[in-house]
């Protein structure tokens, strides 16, 4: 159980399709599924790059879920308007008081620009 939930976030998970010589792309749309949850958003940083001209900024959230969230690492985040790329595989905590897991904790990263 999380201690402080004060955020709701949609979890998105993309329809897989195959296309042109068998590449698989991911489609956002509206056939994607989308899972409200209850969570923990903290900011985890930002940074710009200014390659060619360009401003490229990186916001980088920390999202902690209930125990059992079904998140992965093709997923997105949506919240407070925003997309957000979920950084590599979630880390499933274990409960330390004994069996089961404890929450879920991923880091997700919204690029705007360049």
């Amino acid at each position: 159980m999380l201690p402080i939930v004060t955020d709701l976030v949609t979890i998105v998970r993309a329809v897989k399709a195959v296309g042109y010589g068998n590449a698989i792309t991911l489609d956002w749309g509206p056939g994607a599924a989308r899972t409200t949850v209850e969570a923990n958003v903290q900011p985890a940083g930002s940074s710009e790059a200014t390659d060619g001209g360009r401003d490229r900024i990186i916001t980088r959230i920390r999202v902690f879920l209930h125990a059992g969230t079904d998140v992965v690492a093709t997923d997105r985040i949506e919240w407070k308007g925003h997309a957000y790329e979920v950084d590599g595989d979630p880390d499933r905590w274990p409960d330390p008081t004994g069996g089961g897991e404890h929450h879920v904790e991923l880091t997700a990263t919204h690029v705007t620009g360049g």
